[in-house]
């Protein structure tokens, strides 16, 4: 996902398990804080709002300049993560 440094967007992702999972928490920031995604309608994909460092944030994650690479784990067991989240590239 590409991101204007004055940007703000919703990061989604399309997730399904077997056995469903009820709900996905991200770490934007190597794992130090973790934020409970949401759902927009019935689509199936969950979505964390995120802002480059010059936008007017409000409610969502600011993210730093670069590359981050989120870090993706299910609400209710921690231990199912995925490895393989794409990566933000504020610019």
């Amino acid at each position: 996902m590409k991101l204007p440094s004055a940007g703000v967007e919703y990061y989604a992702l399309e997730i399904t398990t077997t056995p469903a999972v009820a709900g996905w928490e991200a770490s934007f920031d190597d794992g130090t804080s973790w934020k409970p995604s949401t759902t927009v309608g019935t689509d199936g994909f969950y979505r964390w709002l995120v802002a480059g460092p010059r936008a007017t944030a409000g409610s969502a994650t600011v993210l730093p300049l670069g590359r981050t690479t989120p870090l993706v784990r299910a609400t209710g067991s921690p231990e199912v993560i995925l490895r393989s989240a794409p990566e933000i590239d504020v610019a």
